[in-house]
C-alpha cells in the first residue's frame, strides 16, 4: 500500500470478519486534485462519509466507484436533570441472547441493510454482533434494557465521550413498539449518568419513525452526511 493510501484508509478487522472480506474506512483527502486511494485489487469493502453540502466530495466518490447508500442525520439535545425511568435497568449478562435477537431483527434501514450488495442476513449479523460486543467488553460503555412483564423488550447501547453520551444502538422489539420504551431507556441512561450534559444520536433519513421519536424528545438536527460504500 502506498503512503497516500495508508493515510486515507483505516482497516476495520471486526467489520472484515462480519462481511467476509477486507473492510476499510476512507478519509477523503482535502486536496480536491488528490486521487482517491483504494485497496489493492481483490474482495474488499470501503465506506466513506461526506457532509451533504460537500457535493464536490460526493461527486469524487461516485467517480471512484462508490455508491451512495444512506443519508445520516446527527441530532443532539441537552441532558435532562432528574430524568425518571419506569421500565428500564442496566443490562446484565443474562440479557445477551435477548438483546442480540432484537438487534438482529430491528435495523432494516441501517446503511448495511440499504446496500444492495450486502445480503440481508449479513446485515442482520452485523447488528447482532455489534450489540453482542457490549457483553464482551469490546464496544459500548453502558447498556440499558427495557422490560415488559420481565421480558427484555428493547435495549440502548451507549458510548461515553467526556460530558456527551452517544446513542450507539437503540432498538425495541416489534411487538412492544409504540409504548414509549425508547424514551424510557434514554431517561434511564440520563438518571444513571447524572454528570452528562449532552445526548447525541445518529439516524437515517430512511428511518422516519426514529427521526420522529428523536424530534418528539426535543433532539435537534445538527449535522447531515452522505454515506458511501465501495465493493471491490
Amino acid at each position: 500500500m502506498t503512503e497516500q493510501a495508508a493515510q486515507m484508509l483505516r482497516p476495520d478487522a471486526w467489520l472484515s470478519q462480519q462481511l467476509g472480506k477486507a473492510a476499510w474506512h476512507l478519509a477523503l483527502p482535502e486536496d480536491p486534485e488528490a486521487d482517491i486511494a483504494l485497496p489493492v485489487p481483490g474482495p474488499c469493502f470501503v465506506d466513506a462519509k461526506v457532509a451533504v453540502a460537500d457535493t464536490a466530495g460526493a461527486a469524487r466518490l461516485e467517480a471512484a466507484g462508490f455508491r451512495l447508500v444512506d443519508t445520516n442525520v446527527q441530532l443532539q439535545r441537552p441532558a435532562w436533570p432528574g430524568a425518571h425511568s419506569r421500565t428500564s435497568r442496566m443490562a446484565e449478562d443474562r440479557d445477551r441472547r435477548a438483546v442480540e435477537a432484537i438487534a438482529g431483527s430491528s435495523f432494516q434501514t441501517s446503511r448495511f441493510h440499504l446496500d444492495p450488495a450486502i445480503p440481508g442476513t449479513v446485515a442482520d449479523r452485523v447488528k447482532r454482533a455489534w450489540a453482542g460486543n457490549y457483553f464482551e467488553g469490546r464496544r459500548g460503555d453502558l447498556m440499558i434494557v427495557a422490560e415488559v412483564e420481565r421480558e427484555v423488550a428493547g435495549f440502548l447501547q451507549l458510548l461515553r465521550q467526556g460530558e456527551t453520551l452517544v446513542i450507539d444502538l437503540i432498538a425495541v422489539d416489534a411487538h412492544f413498539r409504540g409504548h414509549g420504551l425508547a424514551h424510557d431507556m434514554i431517561a434511564c441512561a440520563e438518571a444513571t449518568v447524572p454528570d452528562i450534559k449532552v445526548l447525541r444520536v445518529g439516524t437515517q433519513i430512511a428511518n422516519p419513525g426514529a427521526l420522529r421519536t428523536y424530534l418528539r424528545n426535543r433532539f435537534e438536527v445538527v449535522q447531515a452526511s452522505y454515506v458511501f460504500h465501495y465493493h471491490g
